[in-house]
């Protein structure tokens, strides 16, 4: 069922109910209402009565001339269709209304007994079968304080019950029709409230893995449906991006595990031709071991990657000194230089504290210098220095190498992606994206500034101080 229909629907049994509750409120006002005016009328006319009738017990005759009397001085008096009776203190009748045709008021001996008491009485009686009930009134009349006669009045509930049928059958009629119209209405104007949605489902069914392209244009809509739009197109951006990033993430696995396997497979098929010495084939499974960590360094950056893109690395925050461990880092890389005829200096201000993870900060600092060294040809400099400044504290790596090209700036800190003058085909592509991680983890900033053939600039900059756990 359509959302469309369960609205119409909804709403329609809820108005449905609301009315049906607001008629039954209103049917028992109304009933209780006309059944006091019905009362009410009834004690007037017998305190009338009462005044107009002579001390004493009454004669037909003389009761018949005040009821005429009566009539013509209270013309306000609707007496068209009550029953007047009158009775003496032995409950005989004394006089009885043409209108009752000889037929008395069905009075219970126990109203006789309340009314001797002096008690006045209101009761609904059945009376000759008539479907509507009579309301009934008994009244004694009092005279030197003893009850002189009996007054009963009677007047038929009939108008007050075809009042409420009328009031029945009107609310019997218009709840239905209102609701109807209720939820044609709703059901028209959800159709024209949620077109736009059936043109997000359209363009929905639309998009598929091959058209990702699509997006929907909606104009002249409520905020609602522009949000759901925005929202929409969003999400299918983040699809198509997530789509090209996979295809790429694919096509560069495939492409550096290929080659190292290439050579893997080559080596052993050359191996295999013929017989060969043993430093031969120590030569070959030294290269095919070399080859080997080279997968092994490759899948192991992708799953750390991996991990870090599910929220599963930790890092294992504490206080870290940043001069001893940015000193390490070029002890470590002396070695690595002279051997490529590169100077390699190193500069602090001294004990530099902080916080943060000294073991992945020392990846970031090792992955930086050794894509420096890569990058630098023999001669080159390349020089590691450590700042405090007031608000931040900076690490700095510049190198004399070959630089990087302004238009491949943005992207160096993708995954496998790779400046073919930088670096000369070596690494994977994936040691800058995980040293952006890294310091981003720190809640630092990694920028890069090159000229391409004079060199390039890593500036750390991490707040102080440089890490605290939430």
């Amino acid at each position: 069922m359509t959302i469309r229909a369960k609205l119409a629907i909804w709403l329609s049994l809820l108005v449905a109910i609301i009315l049906v509750l607001l008629a039954t409120v209103r049917y028992a006002g109304q009933k209780e209402l006309l059944a006091d005016q019905k009362d009410y009328s009834l004690k007037i006319t017998a305190g009338i009565l009462d005044a107009s009738l002579p001390r004493g017990v009454p004669t037909e005759k003389g009761i018949q001339k005040t009821v005429v009397k009566m009539i013509s001085n209270h013309p306000e008096i609707e007496l068209k269709g009550i029953i007047i009776e009158v009775y003496d203190t032995k409950q005989h009748i004394i006089f009885s209304s043409t209108i009752a045709e000889g037929g008395l008021l069905p009075i219970s001996p126990k109203s006789w007994r309340k009314a001797q008491l002096g008690e006045t009485l209101l009761s609904s009686l059945s009376y000759r079968g008539n479907r509507s009930a009579l309301r009934a009134l008994l009244k004694p009349v009092f005279e030197e304080d003893r009850v002189a006669y009996f007054i009963l009045l009677g007047s038929s509930m009939e108008d007050i019950d075809r009042a409420l049928e009328n009031f029945f059958l009107l609310n019997l009629i218009f709840i239905p029709l209102a609701t109807l119209l209720l939820g044609g209405g709703v059901w028209l104007l959800t159709k024209k409230a949620l077109k736009p949605v059936d043109l997000v489902i359209k363009t929905a069914h639309q998009i598929s893995s091959g058209n990702r392209n699509q997006r929907i244009q909606i104009s002249g809509t409520g905020k609602e449906v522009k949000d759901l739009a925005e929202a929409f197109n969003q999400m299918i951006q983040r699809l198509e991006t997530s789509f090209q990033q996979i295809q790429e993430f694919s096509e560069n696995v495939s492409h550096e595990l290929r080659i190292p396997l290439t050579i893997l497979r080559g080596e052993i098929e050359l191996s295999l031709r013929r017989a060969r010495s043993a430093d031969d084939y120590q030569k070959i499974l030294q290269s095919n071991l070399e080859e080997t960590l080279r997968m092994e360094k490759i899948v192991g950056k992708l799953l750390f990657l991996s991990k870090a893109d599910r929220g599963e690395i930790a890092l294992e925050g504490g206080p870290v000194d940043f001069h001893p461990l940015v000193e390490r880092v070029y002890h470590q890389f002396q070695r690595p230089a002279e051997e490529k005829n590169l100077t390699l200096h190193f500069k602090s201000e001294g004990s530099v504290p902080g916080h943060g993870d000294e073991l992945l900060l020392r990846e970031v600092l090792m992955n930086l210098i050794q894509n420096a060294i890569n990058a630098t040809p023999s001669g080159g400099e390349i020089s590691l220095s450590l700042h405090k400044e007031k608000e931040t504290i900076r690490i700095l790596i510049e190198d004399t190498g070959c630089g990087i090209p302004e238009k491949d700036i943005p992207h160096i800190f993708n995954r496998f992606y790779k400046v073919d003058k930088s670096h000369s085909g070596q690494g994977s592509g994936l040691g800058l994206c995980i040293c952006k991680w890294i310091v981003e983890a720190h809640r630092a900033v990694i920028m890069v500034e090159s000229t391409s053939g004079k060199g390039s600039r890593f500036i750390l900059a991490f707040p102080k101080p440089p890490f605290s756990e939430s």
